[in-house]
């Protein structure tokens, strides 16, 4: 068979049902051989920016996720995406064509470029990969595709690319003479685990105020199940990182809600005055702790559960002590932490239980004074209608900036929603394309796109995409026609000179609802609170795609937010002190006990 036959051979036969692309010359003879299967289907989008997120999304709920790009442009418009999955440690493989071997720059040395559209693809990419190899001899494909597969989802997972030249993939192999790929022996490291786990639970039994935090690992290894069994053995309060926030309703008593420099204030002032945090498979990065991160749960003893050792020695450079770091694969502490399960201990944390429940009613995500505005409309007033109406089943994809932040900060979980977005590179317009990979890893069940009207520009394009596949995707677009999230910054820094973030100060502001009318979708606008509801049921109960312009104030702002300089527990708009240092069993800050 061509090489090209064979990648696609590869990728159907580990389990990618959908590749997504844009073609190119040098791309063609690959798409052509996913073209003549039927157990894989390629996808066309709008941009190679789009497929790489398409892919990433894919990938999040699949497992694995797969996109294809021409040479030059191709290549380079796919790197936004793949920093995104490697960011968030997503397992996925990049294909590339890359110009014909006797086209090579390095037949030509000193030359920029020789062949038409090259572009070093190997070199421009190696830091946001896991792996990236570019292929000029057929005889390596079998080797270099199974040790990209095997890479990428080894130890923490990301991206790989595969760059093979043009020719080569028109070269016909025997794919059994092939060389294959042998994965090193890996040593377990039970033993150490085990000791470390029995230090940390001996200082989770001394515990008075313990918290547990669950990150993203878990959502990358597949462990949820055990992770919310340890919990409920445990009945210790939860302060889920975004990638985790979908696995408790809101309402359970023992999530306390999200914590971080954009978060609730029931979780921050939880995690700020624990005695114990508890971490599995969360990096603790500084929009979680605050900078410094010593002002992090400042008075608790901290355990860390996280693969990667660099991670691990972040912390003490920035000035933030592990009492036990144990360095593990989330899927060896579970089965290390369930065989010492008769030896795990809790003492009486009643009181600490009815500290929590008092913050949850203290501070609710929803103010009832936000219900009492009528026009524009206050999106966390629109979270908790969405929220009302959406299905227990329903996924939901954020773009980046207010809407993705006020949705973790407010939006109302049901048990078996799903939830996320591109959390660490965050770019907008990703929750586009996003939601067409989910959509298709789903097996075109409905998506909910939630996405700023800064974002819908950036990736607009896929709105072709979403309605040539009829695909049921609800875009709600926060439309406070700027961006917000970068004003607020302004506010805090710039004596609220807002310099390109505004219509009137040179954003575009078109009318989204006649843009996607051109694309054939259906429309709503949702204006004001009145009559919210039955417009936001209108568009759920739509078949095929819809388009739902919210329109916001451009004056709305992220509530609460931290400003610089203060821990994560005093967020802006700052509180009464009195009533903040009532909120303190853990010293403040100097800086807290003014409001200058």
């Amino acid at each position: 068979m061509k090489v090209s036959d064979y990648v696609a051979t590869f990728l159907a036969e580990h389990g990618v049902k959908h590749v997504f692309v844009v073609t190119g010359g040098a791309i063609a003879h690959v798409i052509d051989s996913v073209a003549r299967r039927s157990d894989i289907a390629y996808v066309c989008t709008a941009g190679e920016q789009g497929a790489a997120m398409a892919a990433d999304a894919y990938a999040r709920v699949n497992g694995l996720g797969a996109a294809f790009a021409t040479t030059g442009p191709g290549f380079t418009n796919l790197m936004t995406g793949i920093a995104n999955l490697y960011y968030d440690s997503v397992p996925a493989i990049f294909v590339t064509g890359q110009v014909s071997t006797f086209r090579l720059k390095h037949h030509a040395p000193g030359v920029r470029q020789l062949g038409f559209q090259e572009a070093p693809h190997v070199e421009m990419v190696k830091p946001i990969t896991k792996y990236a190899v570019l292929v000029d001899d057929a005889k390596n494909i079998r080797f270099e595709l199974e040790k990209a597969l095997y890479l990428a989802r080894e130890g923490r997972p990301g991206p790989v690319l595969i760059d093979i030249c043009d020719d080569v993939q028109r070269v016909d192999v025997d794919p059994a003479a092939l060389a294959s790929f042998t994965p090193p022996a890996v040593e377990e490291n039970e033993g150490e685990v085990g000791l470390a786990v029995e230090r940390a639970l001996a200082l989770l039994a001394k515990a008075k105020r313990p918290v547990i935090v669950l990150g993203n690992a878990i959502r990358i290894a597949r462990m949820e199940a055990e992770a919310l069994k340890l919990v409920r053995r445990l009945q210790v309060p939860v302060a889920p990182t975004w990638a985790t926030m979908d696995m408790f309703a809101s309402d359970d008593p023992l999530n306390v809600g999200s914590f971080g420099v954009t978060a609730t204030r029931r979780g921050n002032f939880a995690v700020q005055n624990a005695d114990l945090i508890f971490s599995i498979g969360s990096r603790l990065d500084t929009h979680a702790t605050g900078t410094p991160a010593g002002t992090f749960a400042r008075a608790a003893r901290k355990i860390v559960v996280d693969i990667d050792a660099g991670e691990l020695g972040k912390f003490a450079r920035q000035g933030m002590e592990i009492d036990v770091p144990i360095r593990a694969d989330v899927r060896t502490f579970f089965r290390v932490i369930e065989r010492m399960s008769n030896r795990i201990e809790v003492g009486n944390i009643d009181p600490w239980h009815r500290r929590i429940r008092q913050w949850r009613k203290q501070y609710p995500p929803c103010d009832p004074s936000y219900r009492r505005q009528n026009n524009p409309v206050n999106p966390y007033v629109f979270l908790q209608a969405l929220g009302a109406e959406a299905a227990a089943d329903d996924l939901l994809v954020t773009d980046t900036g207010a809407n993705l932040i006020q949705t973790f900060q407010s939006f109302p979980f049901k048990e078996g929603q799903r939830a996320f977005s591109a959390f660490n590179n965050t770019p907008m317009g990703y929750a586009l394309p996003a939601s067409i990979g989910a959509c298709f890893a789903r097996g075109k069940r409905r998506v909910l796109c939630l996405i700023g009207d800064g974002g819908m520009q950036v990736n607009m394009g896929e709105l072709g995409t979403i309605a040539h596949h009829k695909l049921p995707i609800k875009i709600f677009v926060f439309n406070n026609h700027s961006y917000g999230i970068i004003q607020q910054t302004q506010d805090d820094w710039l004596d609220s000179h807002y310099a390109a973030s505004r219509a009137d100060t040179g954003m575009p502001d078109p009318d989204y609802a006649k843009i996607a009318k051109a694309f054939g979708l259906k429309t709503v606008s949702i204006m004001g609170h009145r009559g919210m509801k039955a417009r936001v049921a209108e568009a759920l109960s739509a078949d095929g795609p819809a388009l739902i312009n919210i329109d916001i104030s451009p004056d709305q702002r992220i509530v609460p937010m931290l400003k610089a300089g203060r821990a994560i527990e005093d967020a802006k708009p700052l509180i009464d002190r009195e009533e903040f240092l009532k909120n303190m069993d853990v010293p403040p800050l100097p800086a807290s006990r003014t409001v200058d």
